[in-house]
């Protein structure tokens, strides 16, 4: 079950993988809407008082489409056999931690949480301490989804390029930063 949750490339090659990556961004983008999230980055996701039906399909739309350039110019660059449908497939199904995570936005809970904390300012002397522990908890849930998302990306990736050296493994880095700054440009334009 771990290999099939980390590493499903070893089991299953491109078609199923790209597939499977499709469904889980169209039923993710879906949730996104329902739940109010916004995938405004490679690798954030934020809540927000109301979604538009197209903005997270959008948004899904360009996250992925920065993060297979960036990859697929950097695997290419470490194996000129790497194939488009494998990174476009990974990419997706990466993408799968994020849209388990705009649960933890159940009628609103999050953005609620959120607001009433940007309205109390520098006045947290106002805020029952168990009032903090459920939006806590939920948000450290954030933790081993990112690392999840990261395993999964990873891992394809490898499978992908055949990575082996580190300083391949740099430029893993190194993409996933560029798509990351590349998107964050990109929405702060859309949304100004």
């Amino acid at each position: 079950m771990k290999k099939l949750l980390f590493n499903p490339f070893e089991k299953y090659d491109g078609r199923p993988i790209l597939a499977l990556g499709l469904a889980a961004t169209l039923i993710g983008s879906f949730l996104g809407f329902i739940f109010n999230a916004r995938f405004d980055g490679v690798i954030d996701m934020h809540f927000t008082d109301k979604v538009a039906f197209a903005e997270p399909f959008s948004d899904n739309v360009f996250n992925i489409a920065f993060l297979f350039i960036a990859l697929y110019v950097v695997g290419r660059s470490i194996n000129n056999k790497t194939r488009p449908i494998d990174i476009l497939g990974t990419v997706m199904l990466a993408r799968l931690p994020f849209y388990f995570d705009t649960l933890t936005n159940i009628n609103g809970y999050m953005t609620a949480f959120g607001e009433k904390i940007m309205n109390l300012g520098s006045d947290i002397t106002n805020i029952n301490p168990m009032e903090i522990l459920l939006p806590t908890l939920l948000s450290l849930i954030t933790i081993p989804l990112l690392v999840w998302y990261i395993a999964i990306l990873y891992n394809g990736f490898k499978t992908a390029t055949n990575l082996k050296t580190t300083t391949q493994k740099v430029w893993f880095a190194v993409a996933l930063i560029v798509a990351e700054i590349l998107a964050k440009i990109l929405f702060y334009i859309i949304h100004q």
